[in-house]
């Protein structure tokens, strides 16, 4: 509703960041999304009892939860000199918000917060969906299947030593 209006507006004023910038925001927040998006799931299954369906339903749940985490998180940039991204839980929900008091950090990054979820669910939907489907079925608190599941697709990060330029390592 009235929430895709006002993005349309304050898109148009956004610093738009580089491509390069984009990857590092997403990369950075691949620990606290998959911890949001475990918990937002396990309040949707929870609230539309999914499971009783199979678990079709909450495979198709995995990419409508990055509307519910626009609704609840926002994505922050730490100041400079480390120019890292948190991402936040809202005191009050993005549409809940009355217009009088929404600032422009409200929503700023919205997009790319969406982006950002978009990106881990693709990338996580089968884990997600598995994991999702039959842990809370045995009755599993969200920070359990988190903490389980996100130390699998989204490994704490360590700190990374000042490497070499070398040709090899994994992942991307």
């Amino acid at each position: 509703g009235m929430m895709w209006q006002w993005v349309g507006l304050f898109a148009a004023a956004l610093a738009a960041l580089s491509p390069q910038e984009e990857r590092q925001a997403i990369g950075a927040v691949r620990r606290p999304m998959c911890e949001a998006i475990v918990d937002e799931m396990h309040i949707e299954i929870a609230k539309h009892t999914l499971r009783k369906d199979g678990e079709d339903d909450v495979w198709e749940t995995v990419p409508a939860i990055c509307l519910a985490i626009v609704q609840n998180y926002t994505l922050v940039r730490t100041a400079p000199p480390s120019h890292g991204w948190l991402l936040d839980k809202r005191a009050v929900r993005l549409d809940d918000l009355e217009p009088g008091d929404t600032s422009p950090a409200d929503f700023e990054h919205l997009l790319l917060l969406k982006k950002a979820c978009e990106h881990y669910t693709e990338e996580w939907q089968h884990e997600l969906s598995g994991a999702m489907y039959t842990r809370t079925a045995a009755g599993l608190s969200a920070n359990k299947i988190a903490s389980d599941l996100c130390d699998d697709v989204a490994p704490p990060v360590r700190p990374k030593r000042k490497a070499r330029a070398s040709g090899g390592g994994g992942g991307g």
